[in-house]
């Protein structure tokens, strides 16, 4: 937070007048003191300054500084040069970075209106800049072997927080994840003193990752985690890490085919119908496969593949074939087996042990069948007789117009 003591100090100057100047929306007088305004470190504040010109003059500048931070990142803003005319009144915006690594304790905010050739008015503000009461961070993340790691191997991190609120806090727990893999570690910090004491820091221990042995060549997001303040405070970073996929791996990724089987027994009556056995091929491979099914082994039965036993299957789809089979009138009874190859670049990828349990032909069957080949025997004597009927009919016709005509 940042809080706004006193103002002080107004340079003569000939230039401009200072009429405003507000900090983040606050306005700030050279006179009196000034309500506290709490801004968080690690954030921007925003000056606002608004000035009368008491001359013409070119090449003017207003400029904003907190000085005494030792770091090279200096907390400073400062505007393009412009011209301004007697009596006309400007407003400039100015934009200060409040650094996470500022100490606490008082600084002075410097506003400045100055020219090429010196003439200059400042005004000067007391700020006391505070801290929040918890606030931890992920100070950096030490990788082993480092951020590219093979798949099967362990990465290890060890993480360094700082405490910078001013509070300690006490069961810190860090968590490393990769969320994309599935893996993550987690250890406890008893207790990280508060803010600019001696042991504002430390370090987890070494938390160990395995990484898949089928994870894939790529980059991937390693998360840290801290949860303190019973649980209140969260504190998130992330970092890009890259893995290397084992070549078997990936090799066996890409041709992997999954095979489902609806069913992998039926029941079907001696020269009865067929029945259906469904079979799903699903490639799970980066390029499409031709598939060849067979279904042999069974001098009992007879056998079919619909739509073909030649398959095509896209990368990443999946097609169903359906092998079809029938009993033959004299299949014995029981359960009977057959089995259903799968093959692909002339490679046998599966063969599907599959059975049937196979019924006698009942009686009924028997004699509908014994009616059928009556019933056709009949027909074709029918058929015979009317033959000769007619034959014998014709024959006796012929002789008669024979004797017609004679006469």
């Amino acid at each position: 937070m940042v809080s706004v003591l006193a103002m002080s100090n107004v340079a003569s100057a000939v230039s401009a007048t200072i009429d405003e100047v507000k900090l983040d929306g606050d306005t700030l007088s050279p006179s009196s003191n000034n309500a506290v305004l709490d801004v968080d470190r690690d954030q921007e504040l925003e000056v606002r300054v608004r000035f009368t010109a008491t001359a013409n003059q070119d090449n003017v500048q207003v400029e904003a500084a907190i000085r005494g931070y030792d770091h090279g990142d200096l907390i400073e803003d400062i505007t393009d040069a412009f011209d301004v005319k007697t009596g006309n009144s400007y407003i400039k915006k100015l934009t200060l970075p409040l650094r996470e690594r500022m100490d606490q304790g008082k600084y002075l905010l410097r506003v400045r209106i100055e020219d090429r050739a010196g003439a200059t008015v400042t005004q000067t503000y007391t700020l006391d800049v505070d801290t929040e009461r918890h606030n931890l961070q992920v100070y950096d993340v030490v990788l082993s072997p480092g951020e590219t790691v093979n798949a099967g191997r362990a990465l290890l991190a060890a993480v360094r927080v700082r405490n910078r609120g001013e509070k300690d806090e006490k069961n810190v727990k860090v968590t490393v994840s990769i969320p994309e893999l599935g893996v993550s570690a987690s250890d406890f910090i008893d207790e990280i003193e508060k803010s600019e004491d001696d042991d504002d820091e430390t370090t987890s221990e070494e938390l160990y990752l395995r990484i898949p042995d089928d994870a894939e060549t790529g980059d991937y997001t390693l998360v840290t985690e801290l949860q303190y303040d019973l649980g209140d405070e969260y504190e998130t970073q992330e970092q890009v890490i890259r893995v290397v996929g084992s070549e078997k791996a990936m090799e066996e990724k890409k041709e992997k085919t999954i095979l489902t089987v609806a069913a992998d027994a039926q029941s079907l009556q001696a020269g009865g119908a067929e029945v259906a056995y469904p079979i799903t091929l699903t490639n799970a491979g980066s390029t499409s496969k031709v598939y060849t099914v067979t279904a042999d082994g069974a001098s009992w039965a007879t056998m079919r593949v619909s739509p073909g036993n030649v398959v095509v299957v896209g990368a990443g789809e999946s097609k169903a074939v359906t092998v079809y089979v029938a009993a033959a009138k004299n299949a014995p009874a029981g359960e009977q087996s057959f089995t259903v190859t799968i093959m692909s670049d002339d490679k046998v990828l599966k063969q599907l042990a599959l059975k049937a349990n196979v019924s006698a032909e009942s009686a009924a069957s028997k004699l509908k069948r014994g009616l059928e080949v009556g019933l056709v025997v009949l027909v074709v004597l029918l058929v015979i007789v009317g033959l000769i009927i007619g034959f014998n009919k014709l024959k006796g016709g012929e002789e008669g117009g024979d004797e017609e005509t004679y006469y």
